[in-house]
C-alpha cells in the first residue's frame, strides 16, 4: 500500500519545519510528499521545502501555483498530484503523532472497504501547550452514529471531520473532484460528507495530531475560556456571511447534486433520502425564520405557513446542472440517466403544482 501525504502551504515559515519534522519522524515513513504552495511571498515557505526535501527519507514534489487560489482550489490540485492508495490531507503549521501513518493504514488494511478514516486531535497553542481534546465537541448522538457506521447521517447534523486527521482512498478521489468553490463548506466537510455517502468510514477515538491553534491560520477551534474563544479570519467570516439556514442549504444542494451526478451508483437509496429530507427542513427553517422576521400585519398565522410548507417546491436542478458544468460532462451513462430523471421529475411536480 502506497501512502501520500497532500499539503498545501502558504505564508507557513513559522511552524512548517515542525509539520515536516513530525513526517519525517513517521514510523511508517510516507511514499510521498505532495506540497502545492499557493504563492508564499514570505520569502521562506518555498526555501525550507525546497532544503526539507534535499534531505528527506522520501520523495518530495513541490509545485507552485500560478496565482493565489485559496484554500479549496489548493487542496485539490495537491490530492489530484498524489499517487498513493492512500491519502493524507496536512496542515502546515501542525505536529503529527509519530504513529500516525502507521494508525492509519492499519486500519485501511483491515476492512477493503474503508473509503476514509479520520481521528481525534489535540488541541495545542502556539507553543504546543494542551488545550482540549477536539472530539469534546462531539454530541453523544454523533458518536453512537459514527460508532454503528452511520457517518454519513453523523455528518449531516455536525461537521465532524478536521481535514488534518484525515486520509481517504485515492480511487474515490474522482468522486470529490473538483471541489466547488462557492460554498460555505471547506474542503474538508465536502470530502467528508462525499465518501461518507460512497463507503464505510471510520473514526479513530484517539489523538493522533497536534492541532495547533493560532492567529495566522485560515480557520481554527474556538476554545472556550481561552484566547482563541472569539477571533476573526478570512474563512471565518466567509462562512458567517452566509446567513443561516440560506447557507446551509446551499451547501447541502450542492452536495445532493454531486451525490447524483458523480455517485449515484454508488450512494444508497437511504442517504439520499436523508440528506433530501435534511434540505427540506432546512428549507422549513427558513420560512419559518423569514415570517418570524415579517411584519406583523403580513405575518402568516400557523395554518398559512403549514400549508405554505406542504406547497413549496424545492428547486435542486439548478444546482445538478451546476454541477454538470463543474465536471464538464464527463460522466457515466447511469449518472447522466439519474440526473436527467431527477430534473425531469421537478419539472412533472411543477406541472402539477401549476394545474391545480
Amino acid at each position: 500500500m502506497k501512502l501520500s501525504i497532500a499539503m498545501c502551504t502558504y505564508n507557513g515559515s513559522a511552524y512548517l519545519s515542525e509539520q515536516l519534522q513530525s513526517l519525517a519522524g513517521q514510523t511508517r515513513p510516507p511514499d510521498e510528499l505532495v506540497v502545492s504552495d499557493d504563492q508564499s511571498n514570505d520569502g521562506r515557505t518555498r526555501g525550507i521545502i525546497e532544503a526539507f526535501g534535499r534531505d528527506s527519507p522520501f520523495k518530495v514534489r513541490l509545485s507552485i501555483n500560478n496565482q493565489t487560489l485559496g484554500s479549496k482550489r489548493n487542496f485539490a490540485i495537491a490530492i489530484g498530484r498524489c499517487t498513493g492508495d492512500i491519502i493524507f490531507l496536512c496542515d502546515q503549521d501542525d505536529v503529527w503523532r509519530s504513529d500516525k501513518l502507521a494508525r492509519i493504514e492499519k486500519t485501511f488494511k483491515s476492512n477493503p472497504a474503508t473509503g476514509l478514516v479520520f481521528s481525534d486531535a489535540e488541541l495545542v497553542d502556539e507553543d504546543l501547550k494542551t488545550l482540549r481534546r477536539l472530539a469534546d465537541d462531539f454530541g453523544n448522538e454523533c458518536r453512537i452514529e459514527l460508532n454503528e457506521g452511520r457517518a454519513f447521517r453523523a455528518l449531516l447534523h455536525q461537521y465532524l471531520v478536521t481535514g488534518a486527521t484525515m486520509a481517504f482512498r485515492s480511487r474515490l478521489r474522482h468522486l470529490v473532484l473538483p471541489i466547488p468553490s462557492h460554498t460555505m463548506l471547506q474542503h474538508d466537510a465536502w470530502i467528508a460528507l462525499i465518501m461518507a455517502a460512497a463507503a464505510p468510514v471510520v473514526f479513530l477515538d484517539e489523538p493522533l495530531i497536534k492541532y495547533r491553534q493560532h492567529y495566522g491560520q485560515q480557520i481554527g477551534v474556538s476554545v472556550k475560556g481561552s484566547k482563541y474563544e472569539q477571533r476573526s479570519s478570512p474563512l471565518i467570516d466567509e462562512v458567517n456571511s452566509e446567513p443561516y439556514p440560506a447557507g446551509e442549504i446551499h451547501a447541502f444542494k450542492t452536495v445532493y447534486a454531486r451525490l447524483i451526478t458523480k455517485c449515484s451508483a454508488l450512494v444508497t437509496s437511504d442517504d439520499l433520502k436523508e440528506i433530501w429530507d435534511w434540505i427540506l427542513r432546512l428549507e422549513g427553517e427558513r420560512a419559518v425564520l423569514e415570517n418570524q422576521s415579517a411584519p406583523v400585519e403580513t405575518r402568516k398565522p400557523w395554518e398559512e405557513m403549514h400549508q405554505h410548507l406542504d406547497s413549496k417546491t424545492i428547486r435542486i436542478a439548478p444546482y445538478i446542472k451546476r454541477d454538470l458544468w463543474r465536471l464538464g460532462f464527463r460522466l457515466g451513462v447511469r449518472d447522466l440517466w439519474a440526473a436527467s430523471k431527477l430534473i425531469r421529475l421537478e419539472k412533472e411536480q411543477d406541472l402539477v403544482k401549476i394545474q391545480d
